[in-house]
């Protein structure tokens, strides 16, 4: 018998500052749907599929810590592969939350960034030597497409 991942994703909605939160969208529970047999692409198309909607980043929210801390960015198959690994391991519903206008979530949290949040939840090895992509200004979205692309004047 499998035991399938508890999660729910938030979309229609946008993040907010002051006080930060994810505000004016809807949510849908998802408890039956093996996750664990999804690639990191797979498991795109099915939350843009399932909402109708596309969306430029995609996180989730460490058990145990509250947004915005608890913001974690999966942004490739190796942070989808920790975010599969941490559902697991803590049994609960965890929130995923889609982000639809590419806000750079830590840059507008005080002193937070997603790099300190994983480390701070034994995450390392999954962190280290990586730059910090939700900081970084070309931070590719969730196909891997570069959001945002330099313009050079002649």
């Amino acid at each position: 018998m499998a035991i399938f991942l508890l999660i729910k994703v938030h979309f229609q909605g946008m993040f907010i500052n002051k006080p930060f939160c994810y505000s004016d969208g809807v949510h849908h529970v998802f408890e039956n749907i093996d996750f664990a047999g999804m690639s990191y692409n797979e498991f795109v198309d099915f939350i843009e599929r399932f909402t109708q909607e596309k969306f430029e980043k995609l996180y989730y929210c460490q058990p145990d810590l509250q947004i915005p801390k608890g913001l974690t960015l999966i942004y490739n198959k190796l942070q989808y592969q920790e975010f599969i690994d941490i559902v697991y391991r803590c049994g609960v519903q965890v929130p995923v939350y889609m982000d639809h206008f590419g806000t750079t979530v830590h840059s507008n949290m005080e002193g937070v960034t997603y790099e300190e949040v994983s480390k701070a939840n034994g995450n390392e090895d999954a962190t280290e030597g990586y730059p910090k992509y939700d900081e970084y200004k070309n931070i590719p979205d969730a196909k891997g497409k570069q959001m945002f692309n330099e313009v050079h004047w002649p």
